[in-house]
């Protein structure tokens, strides 16, 4: 057990003050350069908080305040175990995000009900697990040359494939993503490479920063740990105004959200992704932002558990 694990499963007990798990998984015991940030500002706030791995038995809930998700890295490569672990541990202690929103955000199809509800997201042909297609018809059919292929339980651009019509090996990509589960069919979109996304941070529903990510010349994953870039930028009106469509649109109040955008060919503000359960939101971008969400984290932890999501 790690240092950080064992004084996990000692909870608060001993000390003064409200005492937070901060939740990753079993690679990463330890805390990422954001939430190294966070630390340091929920000391600042009174707020004592432990590294926690999610799934490791021998930590005590009990003896926690509450629990932010941060690094659950693993949690789409045992989905269903997450999803229990949710629950069962949301009877416990308060978490963050909200259980539910966690557990509606944490597979893509949340996007469906977006853009029924007139949030611009990039246009998607969705195909549920196990479903026998040929690739090449159903680009043909869109009228896409080119796609990308994702999970729709995945984080990080894990899984992501890129396909053009009608190329050898295409199609058993297609068969080998659906024997996993359900694949979302996206248009490449040229200006990812040009652009970049946009990454929109909001914390308590207001925002935070924003910064711009690019990916590494010849790739078009932006995500740093795939060699991309990220710099602060301000955000335009445009992208603004698609955020705030989107968190109008939650069921419950998120402490953190992250809003990624993309420019259509025609240079129209396009959701990408809506990160809820745990990414990363480049709080080194901002001096402010770690103090801000600490300071949101301990109303909550004022406050009480999150409401629920009404069913």
């Amino acid at each position: 057990m790690t240092e950080a694990q064992s004084g996990a499963s000692r909870g608060s007990t001993g000390a003064t003050g409200p005492c937070v798990a901060i939740a990753s998984y079993v690679k990463r015991p330890t805390l990422r350069t954001d939430d190294r940030l966070l630390t340091a500002a929920l000391e600042a706030e009174g707020i004592r908080s432990q590294a926690v791995v999610w799934d490791d038995e021998s930590v005590d809930w009990e003896g926690f305040d509450g629990c932010i998700l941060r690094s659950v890295s693993d949690y789409h490569r045992k989905f269903d175990l997450f999803l229990d672990w949710l629950a069962k541990t949301g009877d416990v202690l308060p978490i963050w995000n909200p259980i539910d929103l966690v557990a509606w955000n944490a597979d893509k199809s949340h996007l469906r009900e977006l853009v029924a509800a007139g949030v611009p997201i990039v246009p998607t042909h969705w195909l549920p697990r196990g479903a026998e297609v040929r690739l090449d018809e159903v680009l043909g059919a869109r009228g896409w040359e080119e796609a990308v292929l994702k999970p729709t339980v995945g984080l990080g651009a894990q899984g992501l494939n890129r396909v053009r019509r009608a190329e050898p090996g295409s199609q058993e990509i297609a068969e080998r993503m659906l024997d996993l589960g359900g694949v979302m069919v996206q248009p490449f979109l040229p200006t990812i490479e040009s652009h970049g996304e946009t990454s929109l941070v909001f914390i308590d529903g207001e925002l935070s920063h924003a910064v711009r990510k690019r990916p590494a010349p010849g790739d078009f994953r932006v995500q740093p740990h795939w060699g991309g870039s990220v710099a602060p930028v301000e955000p335009a009106a445009d992208e603004l105004e698609v955020a705030a469509m989107v968190l109008a649109r939650l069921a419950a109040p998120a402490l953190f959200a992250r809003v990624d955008l993309v420019r259509s060919a025609a240079g129209e503000p396009l959701l990408i992704e809506l990160e809820l359960v745990e990414p990363i939101l480049f709080l080194e971008a901002d001096p402010a932002a770690a103090p801000t969400l600490a300071e949101a984290l301990g109303r909550r932890l004022s406050d009480g558990r999150p409401p629920a999501i009404p069913r």
